[in-house]
């Protein structure tokens, strides 16, 4: 099996280093690396990888395409890649930086028969799945609100490199914390399903060098007992911060992802529950491939579909059009 990943950004290397290691597990004969810049040198003298800026070498028979070029590169890298073989694709989230194109580009891989996946990998977080079992087991009761939170400040993000250079500072190249940190929309809807309404506020505020929003505000309203919901995504707190909390008609949830700790709140006993769950945040990602390659064989995943990204993709844009229009914005 021939396994190619297109982007050699800190994404791109990560899967890159990831794929080495299970490359016996997972039964892959090869690996190609395409860039349009040589970014070999970060793998050192590492052999077990083929550095390419030839996309045709990286594509022809090709059986699983990892896209992990710049957000707005995504349609264009995938229809380059169809030219030359039909394969598997394995997605970074989002799934662009416009959802122009996408359902088009979907509906061409599902006329191939191949599978896609996107790498919204925090629905494979502990956390998340402890949270996912709690809800399912009607812990708190009939869930009401849910609030996801997500800060980082942009200049501590990749300390090795200047903030201004890094592409989620350029609108044009699909930057900006409505599309990088749209994990908190895509695992929103995870544990409670389709949005049918959102009101949103998207742009920037700050003085930090960007053309890309830092800040981004949204309430959804659930299709599943009109559940409401609010996502804070921000590119401007100091001190990382990445937590949720869930109410319901007997208790509250709150999840924090920087500490990794989960908190059950019972109102029927007063009394709260704190569990830290520990696990090797490099796993997750080993959960993704070893989910991914499921999926191909037509096995089980847990993995972010398609479908499911397209949706966090009609919430996205649902956002910037409320944002614009000052007004509610219905999901189709």
């Amino acid at each position: 099996m021939k396994v190619s990943i297109f982007g050699s950004g800190s994404i791109g290397l990560r899967h890159l280093t990831n794929l080495i290691k299970l490359r016996k597990e997972l039964k892959i004969s090869s690996i190609f690396a395409f860039d349009t810049k040589n970014k070999k040198k970060f793998l050192g003298k590492n052999k077990k990888f083929n550095f390419t800026q030839n996309i045709e070498m990286a594509s022809k028979d090709c059986d699983v395409a990892f896209i992990c070029v710049p957000t707005h590169l995504h349609n264009q890298t995938i229809n380059r890649i169809l030219r030359y073989t039909k394969c598997h694709f394995y997605i970074e989230k989002p799934l662009s930086s416009e959802i122009k194109d996408c359902l088009k580009t979907l509906k061409k891989i599902k006329k191939i028969k191949k599978k896609v996946a996107v790498g919204y990998m925090l629905v494979n977080h502990p956390i998340i799945l402890k949270t996912q079992s709690l809800l399912k087991q009607k812990k708190i009761g009939k869930i009401i609100f849910a609030r996801a939170e997500c800060g980082f400040y942009l200049p501590n993000w990749h300390p090795w490199e200047d903030y201004r250079k890094f592409y989620m500072a350029h609108k044009n190249q699909g930057g900006g914390v409505l599309l990088d940190t749209s994990h908190e929309i895509n695992y929103l809807q995870r544990l409670f399903g389709k949005v049918k309404n959102i009101q949103g506020l998207v742009g920037k505020y700050s003085n930090l060098e960007i053309t890309s929003d830092d800040l981004a505000l949204s309430i959804l309203n659930f299709k599943k007992n009109n559940i409401v919901g609010h996502v804070h995504l921000d590119l401007l707190q100091f001190e990382k911060s990445r937590s949720f909390k869930i109410i319901g008609s007997k208790g509250i949830i709150e999840g924090c992802l920087t500490t990794n700790k989960l908190k059950i709140f019972n109102n029927n006993d007063k009394k709260a529950i704190e569990k830290k769950i520990n696990y090797n945040f490099n796993n997750i990602y080993f959960t993704q491939l070893r989910q991914f390659w499921s999926l191909i064989k037509n096995k089980k995943s847990n993995l972010c579909t398609g479908d499911e990204a397209y949706h966090t993709m009609q919430i996205i844009e649902g956002i910037r059009k409320s944002n614009k229009s000052e007004k509610k914005i219905k999901i189709q």
